[in-house]
């Protein structure tokens, strides 16, 4: 099992040396085994724990789990942060579902808890398993690749070393290694969808393939890349239907529908809303028509008229999408960012190092114009300079250590490929300067 958190932990750059690493623990064999993997794995990783509990006064026996955690937790040498929330009371106030509200309690207590322990990052003991299940829960819902993808195994600040890992696994860890760990009755409720498929739907499925859970937790990363490739498509065909006032309604005409329906769900995201099916149907229809007005979640509507698509606040002018454009050679002002850019050709330098964060050096054979800056949009990813996958902007930037209320007007600098620079944090691996370049576009960034 350890190898296979290591594995993870390398695949997907869930940990750096150095970091220090609350781990959320239930008490459950899941979280048990994290626990103690991490533990083992500290002075390899360079890492320091802080173990998180949250008592959620769902049974009467909860007092029990948090005993057993203060009991491993003392034997490690470890800290404990626990709090105690009366969920159940909490979902009667509110009126919500019990297991949502129970959600939003511990993800509320574990980022104090990150907060207050000086974390950088929060662990969790999901498992292949866990992947499996989400991947049949949310296809008896009808989601679409987005959902299907299952649990992801980082979405910051959450990681989860044992994504590759399955539910057998760890509790064979535990039971082999004298771990203790307490079994969470209401994990037997069949009245919940999510056990009803854990007790009975993946058991018939073994008994026709014994790797099902295997098989599942495969097919949701495969539509984990599968969206990915959706997205950096629809960010091509946005920056090439975007006009400065909106989205031109001939060209997003001429694409079939479930491409129209990608950059306006693209859009959206870039306004902060994540749309439903049926909002983007209600955008096409008005984008067909050529005119209208949709009402949009987040408090936007989709105005339609003289050709444009534009999103924007009700009653407030100009489109959410903005965009600036930046002349092929000298210097651009963008007061509304508080940012300044200077662009030139200049001959190779020895080094590509740039001298300093807050240039950058492209290739300019590999750019496609426009060259344009840009504010992040939910979701955008970006090649890192050096490595071969992809990652979120958003991760890059909390890395980076710029300051959570900078982040969404944190400039991007753009072409119609895609991001070519997070700017002062990230080059982009596809503009990178080739072997045979003789020029490059030297680009300096500053604050106004």
């Amino acid at each position: 099992m350890l190898e296979k958190v290591r594995e993870a932990i390398r695949r997907y750059g869930l940990l750096q040396p150095g970091e220090r690493i609350l781990v959320g623990v239930s008490g459950g064999a899941d979280s048990m085994a994290l626990l103690h993997a991490l533990h083992r794995l500290r002075d390899e990783l360079a890492l320091s724990l802080v173990v998180a509990h949250l008592d959620h006064g769902i049974r009467g026996d909860t007092g029990e789990d948090l005993a057993v955690v203060r009991r491993e937790v003392d034997d490690l040498g470890v800290s404990l942060l626990h709090e105690r929330v009366d969920v159940p009371a909490r979902a009667r106030a509110e009126g919500g579902n019990l297991e949502g509200v129970a959600r939003a309690a511990r993800r509320e207590f574990l980022e104090r808890a990150m907060g207050e322990a000086g974390a950088t990052r929060i662990a969790l003991g999901h498992t292949r398993t866990d992947v499996a299940e989400t991947v049949l829960l949310h296809l008896l819902r009808g989601a679409g690749p987005r959902g299907l993808r299952g649990i992801l195994p980082a979405t910051p600040p959450y990681v989860r070393p044992l994504i590759l890992v399955s539910r057998e696994e760890t509790r064979a860890f535990c039971r082999g290694e004298g771990i203790p760990f307490r079994d969470d009755p209401t994990n037997e409720d069949r009245r919940l969808l999510r056990n009803a498929i854990r007790l009975d739907v993946l058991p018939i499925l073994a008994r026709h393939n014994p790797r099902a859970v295997d098989a599942l937790a495969r097919a949701g990363e495969h539509l984990a890349a599968a969206e990915e490739a959706l997205a950096w498509t629809a960010d091509l065909v946005l920056a090439e239907v975007s006009l400065p006032e909106g989205l031109d309604l001939g060209l997003l005409g001429a694409l079939p529908r479930s491409v129209q329906a990608l950059v306006v769900r693209r859009a959206a995201e870039c306004a902060g809303v994540v749309l439903e099916d049926r909002h983007a149907a209600e955008v096409l229809d008005g984008a067909a028509a050529g005119r209208g007005e949709v009402h949009l979640p987040g408090g936007i509507s989709a105005r339609i008229g003289s050709g444009v698509l534009k999103l924007a606040h009700p009653g407030g002018e100009g489109p959410l999408l903005e965009r600036w454009e930046l002349p092929r050679e000298g210097e651009a002002e963008i007061a509304e960012l508080g940012w300044a850019f200077r662009l030139a050709h200049v001959p190779r330098p020895r080094d590509l190092t740039p001298p300093r964060p807050h240039v950058v050096y492209l290739d300019p054979r590999r750019i496609v114009s426009p060259l344009i800056v840009r504010t992040p949009c939910h979701g955008d990813r970006l090649r890192p300079l050096g490595m071969e996958g992809t990652k979120r902007v958003r991760d890059l930037l909390m890395e980076a250590r710029v300051p959570r209320w900078e982040r969404a007007r944190w400039p991007l600098l753009c072409d119609g490929r895609g991001i070519a620079w997070v700017v002062g944090v990230r080059p982009s691996e596809d503009h990178r300067v080739m072997p045979d370049a003789t020029e490059v576009l030297a680009v300096e960034a500053r604050r106004m």
